[in-house]
């Protein structure tokens, strides 16, 4: 169990990289869907064919499904890599959301549906193996059930330093490894020691490929990528968050993530005036006199590095999520005279930009953005539990907090800067100004920003602002100058429109959710032909097809066994007794990972990088509900009823307090220490929490009669069933109407276990 969880905890977080490149990146949630829809579907196969597992024989018929689940790993990842699931593409991107907005019309579906069966394959062996495992041996369900979250928080917590020494696709390695060793601990355990032989000589040939990856060697080539030809690529190499890749052609040479994201390289003199003469790079730095303390939020391949050295700026901090491109431009292009990255006063810090700000000890006289990229796998694992989170309101505040009295903010996003002044003045508002648009400044034509200040313009600041703007090349103005008093123009930018919170960090009001829907449905249906109306479209276009295969999914593999076979193993029991079971490990499903990614949303600032924040919470939760399973196993079967109403009233307390109290207080308390230390901070008041809600799923399933034993894999298939629908379900909430709603559904799943647990040990006694 320990050993088929770790696996598969690994094999669903490798498949979320691989869709970043062969996908699009906004395609990487599917992974988790599939993982967990496919650990249903082999829990229910157990339950309608129990016969496929018997008690007899258990553990040499797990062998032979270990072995399977190991084969067919490897073959998932080599159709993954190999088949041409997109169209392809010659030359890269020239900006950072040309092919993703774009992405579902790219994905070629059949060869995408001809796929589905191999990555789903995998998961159905491993929940077949779970399922079997918890109905055969109830008695031992809390070691079990321990074992297998034990073994998924271990996964969870060596997959980051795995990606720094094995490419991703080649994780296929160590997951069939793992099934190997669980197969030749079974076939041994049962005597049979020459099949325990054999299966160890097909893991050493395992171990031997995965050498020569450690060694260098490329195994699994991405034959097709997404969004560009793979024939213009020089170099490439995976890293923890994405693959990075250097394309060059006579355009010039440009490092992309995934292959979507395209950043220049700037090597020579000329492309450095090149890239200062965008007015979203280089404006902003003509208005300090160097050397300005600068920081550059999503800095990338370096061209806004380049722009602030260009104005003469040396004291230059470079932050990016995927910081590994700085490696990768200072190490590729070692040669050029002028590599950003090899100027001096440039230091490269790898984190999440705003978190990055939230922890710095001293003051920046400049921090700037420019498009950050949120459509990349590395902007998607930042922004998967909160989305935009580097252009709320609260995020204006941090900034403005860590701005010096006379520095200056800049950020531009095209469309979407409207949406950062819109933040920025509520914020500004918030700090106690009159008149907030005097501490801001909009700036329109070829490119587009908006320059904030914590303290109002100047005149003199003004009419250098004005003449710096009227001497730049190509066509800009300002288009609300700080301190004309046109309150009109002012408040159709600054004061209409939502305003992106942490709560509910989306650019559409909620009608404007509902709006989308209206439009994106009917598309998919076919009953309307029309492109859909706006960008956000396409992320809910997304969102609803990753729904109907929830739902259809759920219909077919959890549903179809009550309407098609009736309860198999579970004859004589009333439909209603069977309904408080199912909807009690639904609730606990649907509790445990919608708290999860709240969790994570609401921590990933204070641990300061989105990776780190991911594998802290999923690997605390994890292992600490592994100890709580296995210490509720040692309870006396008086104590369990008590104890599991206890774990379940500790989960909503403990719950409600971390959402909602903990995060504040260690921002308030320890921002300021070392990474390390806040993330083992983060693990310590995860604990308890984690311990007491791995208590009511193994004994709730101890507390079932043994009339009600052949409910085991149906529950099972349900509880993954309703975990697919808690991502996806708090996606849909929190866009809504925020987290704070989506935490209270939450809490509701675990409110409904505790209204059910009380009815478990008298279920089946009522003939139907």
């Amino acid at each position: 169990m320990f050993l088929l969880s770790f696996g598969t905890i690994l094999f669903e977080l490798a498949l979320t990289r691989l869709f970043g490149v062969v996908l699009f990146a906004s395609s990487a949630h599917l992974a988790l869907a599939l993982a967990l829809l496919g650990i249903s579907a082999g829990a229910v196969v157990q339950h309608i064919w129990p016969s496929l597992l018997p008690e007899r024989g258990l553990e040499r018929r797990l062998a032979w499904l270990c072995m399977a689940q190991a084969v067919s790993v490897l073959v998932a990842v080599g159709a993954t890599i190999r088949l041409p699931l997109t169209r392809q593409f010659a030359t890269p991107p020239t900006n950072f959301g040309e092919r993703s907005r774009i992405a579902w019309d790219l994905i070629e579906p059949t060869w995408f549906a001809a796929l589905v069966p191999f990555l789903v394959l995998p998961f159905a062996l491993t929940g077949l193996a779970f399922a079997a495992a918890f109905h055969r041996r109830r008695d031992r369900i809390t070691t079990l059930y321990g074992a297998d979250l034990l073994g998924g928080a271990v996964g969870a917590l060596v997959f980051v330093p795995l990606l720094y020494r094995v490419a991703a696709p080649d994780v296929a390695f160590v997951v069939a490894l793992a099934s190997l060793l669980a197969a030749v601990g079974l076939f041994w355990s049962e005597l049979q020691r020459s099949h325990a032989v054999m299966t160890g000589f097909f893991g050493l040939g395992l171990v031997a490929l995965l050498q020569a990856s450690l060694a260098g060697f490329d195994l699994h080539a991405v034959r097709y990528a997404a969004g560009y030809s793979e024939e213009n690529v020089t170099w490439s190499r995976w890293t923890p968050l994405t693959r990075l890749a250097v394309h060059e052609d006579e355009r010039g040479a440009f490092v992309l993530l995934d292959n979507t994201s395209a950043s220049q390289v700037v090597r020579t003199r000329e492309e450095r005036r090149a890239v200062a003469q965008a007015a979203a790079r280089g404006l902003v730095y003509r208005l300090h006199e160097p050397p300005a303390r600068v920081a550059i939020l999503a800095a990338s391949a370096g061209p806004e590095v380049a722009a602030a050295q260009h104005a003469g700026h040396t004291d230059i901090h470079a932050i990016d999520l995927a910081s590994e491109i700085g490696d990768v431009v200072a190490t590729n292009f070692g040669d050029a005279p002028l590599n950003p990255f090899l100027q001096r006063g440039v230091r490269r810090v790898r984190s999440d930009g705003r978190a990055a700000i939230l922890h710095s000890s001293r003051p920046y006289d400049i921090i700037q953005m420019v498009h950050a990229n949120l459509h990349s796998a590395a902007g998607l694992l930042a922004n998967a539990w909160s989305p935009n989170l580097l252009e709320t309101k609260e995020a204006f505040h941090t900034y403005l907090d860590k701005l010096s009295d006379s520095g200056t903010l800049s950020f531009a996003a095209a469309g979407n800067t409207r949406w950062h002044a819109r933040a920025a003045w509520e914020a500004i508002r918030e700090r106690g100004a009159k008149l907030p648009g005097d501490h801001m400044a909009y700036i329109d034509g070829d490119q587009t920003l908006v320059l904030v200040k914590r303290r109002p313009f100047s005149q003199l600041e003004r009419l250098e602002l004005l003449e710096l703007v009227e001497q730049w090349p190509g066509n800009q103005k300002v288009l609300i100058d700080p301190l004309d008093r046109d309150l009109g123009l002012r408040r159709m930018f600054y004061k209409t429109g939502p305003v992106m919170t942490d709560n509910r960090p989306y650019l559409e009001s909620a009608d404007g959710f509902l709006a989308s829907l209206g439009r994106v449905i009917p598309n998919l249906l076919g009953l309307d032909d029309e492109e859909e109306g706006q960008p956000v479209d396409i992320v809910y276009k997304n969102l609803v097809l990753q729904a109907l295969v929830v739902v259809m999914g759920g219909a077919l593999l959890v549903f179809l066994p009550l309407v098609r076979r009736g309860a198999i193993g579970l004859r004589g029991i009333s439909q209603g007794d069977l309904v408080v079971g199912l909807a009690y490990v639904s609730g606990l499903g649907y509790g445990y990972l919608a708290l999860e990614t709240v969790l994570i949303h609401q921590l990933v600032l204070y641990v300061g990088h989105p990776t780190y924040a991911v594998t802290v919470v999923i690997a605390t939760m994890l292992l600490s509900s592994g100890v709580g399973s296995l210490l509720a196993g040692r309870a006396a079967p008086e104590q369990r009823a008590d104890l599991l109403r206890g774990a379940l009233v500790a989960v909503l307390v403990l719950a409600a307090l971390q959402v909602w109290v903990v995060p504040a207080v260690l921002q308030v308390m320890a921002v300021g220490l070392p990474l390390e230390v806040r993330a083992a901070l983060v693990g310590l008041v995860l604990f308890p929490l984690g311990l007491c809600m791995g208590v009511p799923f193994p004994l709730g399933i101890r507390q079932l009669s043994p009339r009600m034993g052949g409910l085991v894999p149906w529950a099972w298939a349900f509880n993954g069933w309703t975990s697919v629908c808690a991502s996806l379900g708090t996606v849909f909430v929190s866009r809504a109407f925020g987290y704070d709603q989506a935490t209270v559904l939450a809490l509701a799943g675990y409110a409904l276990a505790l209204g059910l647990a009380s009815r478990l040990p008298t279920l089946g006694e009522q003939a139907a």
